[in-house]
């Protein structure tokens, strides 16, 4: 647990775009960084807590700027702000609306302490300063970033996916050659490759989530779990990309886990390999892909390679008690 922190401090936590109602894991793309969070308030009781369109009790979530006004320190979970700027990536008249409830809490925002819960390359400092808070001046900005924690904090996810799924987890055949779930990134391979893997007649596959013309979907995104875990536990094999920044590391590796998947990764993701990635694992392109997803659909090859990679990633996959321990002390000192 972080040291304690004796000044007392008003912290508001604040979804600035999309609600969040936070009620268990598995239910919203952050749950990694909710849950420690909940936790790590019961063992703070000396601050002061409070929630812009978000709750933690069940219910509905409420713009209140008051609440903006009232804290010393703002926290932003921060998993798809890149998506409101740029070359836009979203409704237009839905980013009309979304701006207009950022100027309605900028004059607020002004004099804060910021902390970031960063959960994708594209939510930048630079990005929240000079776009989101259109350099309106900030006392302070901390992120706590996903790859700050050993095995990612989105480790979180394996275990919670394998306690939630306990009873049925491999319990079903593996009947399906790829799954993937997700959205796509601009400036990458991604929609190239996956667009071929849907092509490709000897591939079965899964898609959820947002994609390219081309490629048909099982469903849109789904946030539950309990949702979608029944659409990829058919699933033998997926892909891991990155973007931006080839040390960076997602939650799809330990989630592909979790799911008894063997997770491949594109060229140079995770190049400083804190997963400890077989060069197996790694695709130069689609043909590389094709082959070994070939080489290994058969019974005794994927699961003398999923048990492989999955004690490679247990070295570094922390425990939950362990997760909360490092989010704590990142907190307490984000604070002091």
């Amino acid at each position: 647990m972080g040291k304690w922190i004796p000044k007392i401090m008003k912290i508001t936590v604040a979804r600035i775009r999309s609600n969040v109602r936070y009620n268990k894991p598995l239910q919203t793309v952050l749950d990694s960084f909710f849950e420690n969070y909940v936790r790590w308030m019961q063992d703070n009781p000396q601050h002061e807590y409070d929630t812009y369109n978000l709750s933690f009790n069940g219910l509905r979530p409420m713009r209140t700027p008051e609440t903006i006004k009232w804290a010393d320190v703002i926290v932003i979970p921060s998993d798809s702000e890149f998506r409101y700027h740029g070359d836009l990536q979203m409704n237009p008249k839905d980013l009309a609306k979304s701006q207009q409830h950022i100027q309605s809490i900028l004059p607020y925002i002004k004099n804060k302490h910021i902390i970031v819960w960063r959960s994708d390359r594209g939510d930048t400092e630079q990005l929240y300063r000079e776009e989101t808070f259109q350099n309106t001046h900030i006392k302070s900005y901390t992120e706590i970033d996903e790859t700050d924690f050993s095995g990612n904090i989105h480790g979180m996810k394996y275990h919670f996916i394998t306690q939630a799924f306990s009873q049925s987890l491999f319990q079903q055949p593996k009947t399906v050659t790829f799954g993937y779930w997700g959205k796509m990134k601009k400036g990458c391979d991604r929609g190239k490759i996956l667009r071929k893997i849907y092509r490709d007649p000897h591939i079965s596959n899964v898609f959820v989530g947002g994609f390219p013309s081309g490629i048909e979907r099982q469903s849109a995104w789904i946030k539950d779990w309990h949702k979608l875990y029944p659409l990829l536990e058919p699933c033998k094999f997926t892909l891991c990309f990155n973007w931006k920044d080839n040390t960076a590391t997602t939650a799809r590796y330990p989630e592909a886990l979790a799911l008894g998947m063997i997770p491949f990764v594109w060229q140079n993701y995770d190049i400083n390999n804190t997963y400890n990635i077989e060069p197996e694992q790694r695709i130069t392109d689609f043909d590389d892909l094709k082959d070994k997803i070939t080489l290994l659909n058969n019974d005794y090859s994927f699961e003398f390679w999923r048990k492989k990679i999955f004690n490679n990633y247990k070295k570094v996959l922390l425990s939950p008690d362990q997760y909360y321990t490092e989010f704590s002390k990142r907190m307490c000192n984000a604070l002091s």
